[in-house]
């Protein structure tokens, strides 16, 4: 699995370099928007980085290659979802260099590492992730990329709309109960709910995953 995920990396090699120019590109941006904007950034070179990656495979026929390989289709699967946390960890690394780098020449920047930023982070692109590789394992990238685009600004934008749904005025009742519900819970109990969630979430969509690329013929 390990030479699976350096394969994506490797070739996107322009790729990786034109991600830091989008990172540069959304601290300046985003940061304004905090965790909202941390998220959307951290999301972005995921699905940059992600998507590429199956991008080129599909114009190289490199499934074809892959099954051709003693290499089974279940480790082939496992790479794609475990790939999508190396892009965000990249993402998040390079976002508090950027921003350490930031605060000491003085540049109006506040893209901090921080542990809600970073739940925040994953809860996206375990969202995402568990939306999309389903499409694009039965289909292919380049048929379900239009449904992708879709999933990724529906994300954002939907994710962006609750945020301010449950801050405004009218709503700050339920905002208020939500935070109580959690301030209740310890640390590691919300840690552990979250991490269950997650762990839910991906494993079915691994499982739908490996079942479409089973019966898929190339």
């Amino acid at each position: 699995m390990y030479h699976l995920i350096k394969k994506d990396i490797l070739m996107q090699k322009r790729a990786m370099k034109l991600s830091l120019l989008l990172m540069i590109f959304f601290t300046f941006t985003l940061s304004q928007l905090e965790l909202v904007g941390y998220t959307v950034a951290v999301l972005a070179v995921t699905y940059q980085l992600a998507l590429g990656a199956s991008s080129l495979e599909d114009k190289n026929n490199s499934d074809k290659i892959l099954i051709s390989l003693p290499i089974k289709r279940n480790i082939i699967v496992l790479s794609k979802y475990v790939s999508v946390y190396v892009y965000a960890a990249y993402a998040i690394l390079f976002y508090s260099l950027i921003n350490a780098i930031g605060h000491m020449l003085h540049l109006p920047l506040d893209f901090p590492l921080t542990l809600s930023g970073v739940m925040g982070a994953v809860v996206a692109v375990t969202l995402f992730s568990s939306i999309s590789f389903p499409l694009i394992f039965k289909y292919g990238y380049l048929k379900s990329k239009m449904a992708n685009i879709i999933i990724f600004f529906v994300i954002i934008f939907g994710g962006t709309a609750f945020f301010k749904f449950i801050n405004a005025g009218e709503n700050l009742a339920l905002s208020q109960k939500l935070t109580a519900f959690l301030s209740e819970m310890s640390n590691a109990g919300t840690f552990i709910l979250l991490v269950g969630v997650l762990l839910v979430m991906i494993s079915v969509s691994y499982a739908i995953s490996l079942s479409f690329y089973n019966k898929r013929e190339f």
